[in-house]
């Protein structure tokens, strides 16, 4: 399959997108994503060093969702984390929320995501701070995937946490061959996340669709209490490149790789996928509609982080973090699996070979976007909408009527 794949299919039914209701976020997607290395995004005319003719190469439209653009980045991005990860082993865990929340977290993309990553932020250093487990300063990468492998949506954080951190004193602590016990996590997990729900709902930071009623939130609310939630600690790796190469796959160029679709027709599109309960890869059937919905609605908020760093590796912890790497180092000088060094951009003559030089860029009129036009295609009611967040703009004068009871 050709790394256009994808692209291709946006292209093709084009048409069938551009009818249907949905939000400005895929609106731009769509339009980005189709027109990515096309002479539509401006060209760059490159001339042999040996005067052998010229060459030209069309832009990249550089959406974090585009799979063509995302090569590069996912190198570029490796080769910054090797420069800021410890050289010790590290966990990797993994927080999901229930399927009873999907609902909401369509409704409420954006700050779904942020009570997700608090609520696992907060369980780590709070029980790694603990003397109990280590009573360390851990560094913490936090990355937000929100597909599961149909597409479906399946929204989880994977947390890179380094196997010790800096102790009261700014000293490296090592930690032992397990992080903390599951139950534990498990339970402080939950608690965390159910009392940030709670809160973003008394002031007005989440919105309950229409379709669910205040009664019905806070019996779900209290039926989820009851569940074991689902928090998985992976065996411990001895450094973070393992992990760190997995994640960079998914962080940069969407949910999907061209080489998983099979097939495609007018009406369907066959794609293959990797069953986790069996570990054989089958083949599904979409319907163009659930296809186009699924993928489209893992574009991610505009504004909206997917990768974070915590703990020692934030910002706030230059200190402790640079008294770490003096007594560790970190993964600079590991080398990268083959296929994941990112290697040089220099563009090359196809008659002789020789290295080409920048001659001049033309550049395309940015095309404006008119909502008008595009006949209110945020609003709710659509088929890709229903999978994405609302137009709170919109819903702020039914606030105050619809939780004044609880």
């Amino acid at each position: 399959m050709s790394d256009r794949t994808i692209q291709n299919l946006i292209l093709s039914h084009k048409p069938y997108l551009d009818s249907i209701p949905k939000p400005l976020k895929i609106i731009k997607a769509i339009d980005k994503m189709s027109r990515c290395r096309t002479s539509a995004m401006g060209t760059s005319v490159y001339v042999c060093s040996k005067d052998n003719g010229t060459q030209e190469q069309h832009h990249s439209c550089r959406h974090r969702s585009c799979y063509l653009c995302a090569q590069k980045k996912r190198l570029e991005w490796l080769e910054k984390q090797k420069e800021k990860l410890l050289d010790c082993p590290h966990f990797h865990v993994v927080f999901t929320i229930p399927h009873e929340y999907l609902a909401l977290w369509r409704f409420n993309e954006s700050a779904m995501s942020r009570i997700l990553f608090r609520a696992a932020q907060e369980t780590l250093t709070t029980l790694i701070g603990d003397p109990k487990y280590g009573g360390v300063c851990p560094g913490i990468m936090m990355a937000l995937h929100t597909w599961g492998r149909k597409l479906d949506l399946h929204p989880h954080v994977h947390c890179l946490v380094s196997a010790g951190g800096a102790d009261k004193n700014g000293d490296w602590k090592a930690l032992g061959r397990y992080l903390v016990p599951s139950g534990v996590i498990r339970a402080v997990f939950r608690g965390k996340f159910q009392a940030m729900l709670a809160q973003g709902l008394r002031e007005y930071e989440i919105v309950l669709p229409d379709e669910l009623t205040l009664a019905e939130f806070w019996r779900t609310y209290r039926d989820v209490y009851r569940k074991d939630w689902c928090v998985r600690i992976e065996e411990r790796y001895e450094h973070g490149k393992g992990v760190v190469v997995y994640l960079a796959r998914y962080c940069k160029g969407g949910p999907l790789h061209p080489k998983q679709i099979v097939s495609a027709s007018d009406s369907h599109i066959r794609m293959s996928y990797l069953d986790h309960r069996d570990k054989r890869v089958k083949v599904q059937a979409l319907e163009k509609r659930v296809f186009f919905q699924r993928l489209l609605s893992h574009v991610p908020a505009e504004g909206l982080h997917t990768v974070r760093y915590l703990g020692l590796y934030a910002p706030a912890a230059k200190v402790k973090y640079r008294r770490c790497v003096g007594s560790l180092g970190t993964l600079d000088g590991v080398q990268l699996p083959y296929g994941e060094q990112l290697r040089s951009m220099v563009v090359y003559c196809k008659t002789c070979g020789a290295p080409m030089n920048l001659s001049h860029q033309l550049w395309r009129p940015r095309k404006a976007i008119s909502i008008n036009k595009e006949g209110r295609r945020d609003c709710a009611s659509g088929p890709v909408q229903q999978h994405d967040e609302s137009d709170h703009a919109n819903v702020l004068r039914k606030k105050a009527n619809r939780y004044s009871s609880g």
